[in-house]
């Protein structure tokens, strides 16, 4: 007989019409009452921890979530969204059996050893994770154990459906679903708010960037690479590589070397790309003509250093021949010329003193040199002595060869022209000027980027060798090797620069591991296929119109044989 059961019989078999009944009756049914209140809160006791602990606990932070917005390319393509995921975790408190427990969980939890497990089994708290993102028939099969204190939930889990595609430029989330890197990281509130954004990026592009660098990085032995590709008409970035890359959905498993952004966050001297910038000024400034002749057979010696150039010149070459075969000791004497002050005022305009402006939070601001004496002068002609990542040389060089206004990158797609009006930098005597120069560099016999020619497109573009700086000095057998490129040369509408780190000299390279050889042929093998993509017609060079838009006077190029081991 239970208790309620006795208090009813007790109550029944009183005396009857007695203030001992009375009295009995008042007792057994105060006792009554409180046996109803221990039962309920008994009840309650036993049945929190079955139905509200596995409930209510399990899916409060579920409940709460609001998915974030997906991040879009230009063309709509999901590049990150939201989904459903079933988590496994445990209560160590709960857990009877820690052995037992973890010897079957290691049958269905592949993924991690017994060691693991029963180290989460028997940690000194309430929670611990055991493996989120399961298929459905393994989370099946762990709840199937029945082992006291697993639990499962569904929770919204983010998601990169493209793996490594501009992992870098995507960044992450952290368990809180909380932006920890990249676009998830400086676009947080309005995707937290779910919002969606959508990138300037072109995945289709994306695609022919990563694949040709690190085609490249593979037959060279090299130890990573960077690409970008610019619309020079609105400065929005349609590619950025940084290779090695990652699993954007594992990303706390990448290596520290995995995660940096070569293309944003590495500064490098990029060697003679900067003889661009060198010869615009020259030219906007009044300082010097595209015909003015320049020694570079005479030695230079500035200070205690000695400025050589790769091939030495057997003649004197002028302002557009020093910058077609990458003159070194032409490109210092024509900075010599123009001066610290001026030289200063356009670095500074082409922004080369600060962080780009992204929409990432992951833009490295350039090293420049503390003093600007003469030596420092010569040498950041041709990009010794100043280091800067290759955002900032794409987008100087869009602004040097597209219509001469200071151009801004953007890593988000542009629903309108740019309100504001662009300071000029550049004329467009200068700009044109630039633009034969340069396609000179890819097509003349003695460019130095004759690899990077694709038929048809009119490739203009610069090489750039450097030597990467160690703790004192140089390495001379590390080199960065940098291609920087516009095309179609006659009506520049795209930049692309691509960066080789470290190649190794090949055999089918005559042991060379100079840009020409590395880094131009897959600029040209890129801009071949992402042409017919932008929708880049080919054009016939020979055409009078185009002729006449990139003429150039070269005496001295045109009567000397080429040097293919300048490439």
């Amino acid at each position: 007989m239970n208790m309620l059961a006795y208090l009813i019989h007790l109550a029944r078999d009183a005396p009857q019409g007695t203030p001992q009944s009375v009295a009995t009756k008042r007792v057994l049914f105060a006792q009554f009452l409180a046996v109803l209140c221990f039962v309920f809160i008994g009840y309650r006791v036993v049945e929190v921890p079955l139905t509200a602990d596995d409930t209510k606990r399990t899916y409060a932070a579920h409940a709460q979530q609001v998915p974030r917005g997906d991040i879009l390319d230009r063309n709509g393509q999901i590049m990150a969204t939201t989904l459903q995921a079933l988590e496994l975790y445990a209560n160590p408190k709960e857990i009877l059996d820690p052995i037992e427990a973890t010897a079957a969980l290691a049958e269905v939890l592949t993924d991690l050893d017994e060691a693991q497990i029963f180290a989460r089994l028997t940690r000194k708290s309430r929670y611990a994770e055991l493996a989120w993102r399961l298929s459905p028939q393994k989370y099946n099969d762990v709840l199937q154990l029945g082992i006291a204190g697993v639990y499962g939930r569904s929770k919204l889990v983010r998601v990169y459906p493209n793996i490594e595609a501009a992992a870098h430029l995507l960044g992450g989330v952290n368990k809180d679903d909380k932006g920890i890197a990249g676009i998830e990281l400086s676009m947080d509130e309005r995707l937290t708010a779910g919002e969606d954004v959508m990138l300037a990026l072109d995945l289709n592009i994306q695609a022919v960037l990563r694949q040709e660098i690190r085609n490249q990085i593979e037959r060279f032995q090299a130890i990573g690479g960077a690409g970008l590709v610019q619309d020079i008409t609105t400065g929005e970035i349609l590619a950025m590589v940084s290779l090695p890359d990652f699993d954007a959905n594992h990303l706390r498993k990448a290596s520290e070397n995995q995660r940096f952004n070569r293309a944003t966050s590495g500064v490098y001297e990029l060697g003679s790309t900067f003889k661009i910038f060198n010869t615009a000024i020259a030219l906007e400034s009044g300082v010097f003509r595209a015909h003015d002749v320049i020694d570079v057979q005479s030695p230079l010696h500035v200070g205690r250093f000695s400025i050589r150039d790769f091939h030495p010149e057997k003649t004197p070459l002028n302002v557009a021949e020093v910058l077609i075969v990458s003159s070194n000791k032409g490109s210092a004497r024509i900075a010599d010329r123009i001066g610290a002050e001026r030289q200063q005022d356009y670095f500074e305009k082409l922004g080369f003193f600060k962080p780009m402006p992204l929409e990432i939070r992951e833009a490295a601001a350039p090293l420049v040199p503390a003093h600007w004496g003469r030596a420092e002068i010569m040498t950041m002609s041709y990009g010794h002595g100043i280091s800067i990542t290759p955002m900032h040389l794409i987008n100087a060089m869009a602004t040097t060869i597209g219509n001469g206004t200071i151009m801004t990158p953007s890593l988000i797609k542009k629903t309108a022209p740019d309100a504001d009006i662009r300071p000029r930098l550049f004329s467009p005597e200068t700009i044109t000027q630039i633009r034969a120069m340069m396609r000179r560099v890819v097509s003349h016999p003695r460019g130095t980027a004759n690899f990077a020619d694709a038929k048809g497109y009119l490739v203009a573009g610069k090489t750039g060798t450097s030597e990467k700086i160690k703790s004192k000095g140089y390495n001379r057998k590390a080199n960065i090797t940098s291609f920087i490129a516009s095309f179609p040369a006659h009506d520049p509408k795209y930049a692309v620069f691509i960066m080789v780190d470290e190649p190794k000299g090949q055999k089918h390279s005559f042991n060379f591991s100079t840009a020409g050889w590395v880094a131009a042929p897959v600029g040209g093998r890129v801009i071949q296929r992402i042409a017919p993509m932008l929708g880049v017609h080919p054009v016939d060079e020979n055409a009078p119109k185009i002729r006449q838009t990139l003429k150039l006077k070269l005496p001295e190029l045109d009567k000397v044989e080429p040097s293919h081991a300048s490439f």
